[in-house]
């Protein structure tokens, strides 16, 4: 079955903001890295080599889409930019206790994802069709520090 073609205001939402397809579901653009590099040896002993200090990312989910279980091996910071609420689920384990927060207006503006937690995240449907998030992870992102879940 073919995916749900998106709204056009969204298209070009997704065009101005210069998005790509994201892995996990939903369009992001990586928007700053750190030129400051965190060498290995002062990095936790699972990280396989130096990185960033910090990166961030736009991450936009259309209500159609949603970010499925991941985990990434750092601490990432949420920020809603716009558009409608959005629902984060945050556990230690996949069939662990699960912590939902939402965000947006009239709700949480930010929430930290500790690391090495699972997480996903959907809008909450409303009149724009999309939630639109910044995410900082801290140390710096790298995809060999990211875990997609099969479920």
């Amino acid at each position: 079955m073919a995916p749900t073609p998106l709204p056009a205001e969204i298209v070009k939402l997704i065009d101005r903001l210069q998005l790509q397809p994201h892995p996990e579901g939903g369009f992001y653009r990586e928007t700053w890295r750190s030129d400051l590099s965190l060498p290995q040896s002062a990095l936790p002993s699972d990280y396989t080599g130096d990185r960033a200090a910090g990166t961030a990312i736009l991450f936009l989910l259309p209500t159609s889409h949603y970010s499925r279980w991941h985990r990434v091996r750092s601490a990432e910071l949420w920020f809603h930019q716009s558009g409608d609420p959005l629902e984060l689920t945050i556990s230690e384990t996949l069939d662990g206790a699960a912590q939902t927060i939402f965000l947006g207006r009239d709700n949480c503006w930010q929430a930290v994802v500790p690391p090495q937690y699972w997480q996903k995240a959907k809008p909450i449907a409303g009149e724009a069709g999309y939630a639109l998030v910044a995410c900082v992870v801290v140390p710096g992102f790298d995809f060999a520090d990211f875990e997609l879940s099969d479920i």
